[in-house]
């Protein structure tokens, strides 16, 4: 969550060897709502049978785009599911500085989920192991479950950081890893999608409208769509000023994830240089 999916699910879908479904966030393999509904709009594929039907068995790797599949404890026994249907599936999964992260969550929830608290109320005293501020951004305790089931060259940790700074480079290890022409490029590699500065205040209609994951819509090209939608929501919204992150309240953050990211760094030989962690 908020480490960039909608950007590589964009990149990915301009590879000819991969397929990916337009409709970002399927969920199949992260259950029923339960106790933590999806977000407002979303519709989630919730048998085999229509999850197959997202997919064209002629494309030489197909894939989909799900941060909730990385919301441990919140959502549990995803990669076992995941492993009983597909055992050979390659798994890239995003992050970004977990104080970042946590904070973009907030921003988001402000944005288009009515959160009217400021940042230091939502997040309370840490207590909720469940809480979609916190669980996602510990990318230890997230990536633990998954081992406990695939082996980790099936797994590709991405540092959001090298996405944006070094795109080409980190989209050509994405693609060697997936077994696609690594090669490949695209001028529309230099866009990046749903960033912090796209972050305003909408109405609930609009609100809505944002969450919608399947629509008519969907079926125009991206590019129409993207300015259309844009379009509609500055009309309707304002500009949403950053949340004020004070430096006790950033400290109390970054020893909340202190463990969890240095077991990150054990688990994948990388330095996450620019994290404030």
């Amino acid at each position: 969550m908020k480490c960039g999916t909608t950007s590589l699910h964009h990149y990915l879908r301009l590879h000819p060897e991969i397929q990916i479904p337009p409709v970002k966030e399927p969920n199949f393999f992260s259950g029923p709502p339960g106790e933590f509904p999806y977000p407002p709009g979303s519709k989630r594929v919730d048998s085999l049978e229509r999850y197959e039907e997202m997919f064209d068995p002629a494309s030489p790797l197909r894939g989909e785009a799900s941060p909730n599949y990385a919301l441990y404890p919140q959502r549990t026994g995803v990669p076992k599911k995941i492993k009983e249907v597909a055992p050979e599936a390659k798994l890239v999964y995003l992050v970004r500085d977990p104080v970042q992260r946590t904070v973009s969550q907030y921003q988001l929830h402000v944005s288009t989920r009515g959160e009217k608290r400021s940042l230091r109320d939502a997040l309370g005293d840490f207590s909720d192991a469940t809480s979609t501020y916190t669980c996602p951004s510990f990318y230890a305790m997230q990536l633990g479950q998954y081992l406990e089931h695939f082996p980790q060259d099936q797994i590709l940790v991405v540092d959001q950081a090298d996405l944006r700074r070094d795109r080409l480079a980190t989209l050509k290890q994405i693609f060697a890893f997936l077994g696609a022409d690594e090669s490949f490029s695209s001028p529309e590699f230099s866009e990046e999608m749903n960033t912090a500065s796209e972050h305003r205040s909408y109405s609930k209609v609009v609100a809505l409208t944002a969450w919608a994951r399947t629509t008519p819509l969907q079926k125009l090209p991206r590019r129409l769509r993207v300015f259309m939608r844009r379009t509609a929501m500055r009309a309707t919204s304002k500009p949403l000023e950053p949340p004020q992150l004070e430096d006790d309240l950033r400290e109390r953050l970054q020893e909340l994830y202190a463990d969890d990211v240095e077991r990150l760094r054990q688990l994948t030989g990388k330095k996450f240089p620019s994290w404030s962690v």
